[in-house]
């Protein structure tokens, strides 16, 4: 997987550094002591490290859906996403 969305209370900041650049999986530990009745929004990170967002934060799986198709996901891939929560970043595929 390569991206992922993730469920986050509404204002959520990921952790940055002094440089003001976000700290990979700085989000790890604020979000597992967070009450799952306050993750109501939703947000895109990339998992191939430890995670950092690269989406903003929607108050709705149809904002971020729309969202997605801004970006250049077709309908029917931004549905996909929001229904399974993870995307890869590509596929490798043998010749035969």
């Amino acid at each position: 997987m390569s991206r992922e969305i993730l469920r986050v209370p509404v204002g959520f900041q990921h952790p940055k550094d002094d440089e003001g650049e976000y700290i990979a999986g700085g989000h790890r530990k604020p979000l597992r002591y967070t009450d799952e009745a306050l993750k109501t929004a939703y947000q895109v990170y990339e998992n191939v490290s430890e995670g950092s967002p690269v989406s903003p934060i929607f108050s709705t799986a149809d904002e971020l859906r729309d969202w997605l198709v801004a970006q250049g996901f077709s309908r029917e891939q931004a549905l996909e996403f929001c229904a399974v929560g993870h995307i890869p970043s590509f596929v490798f595929r043998t010749l035969s």
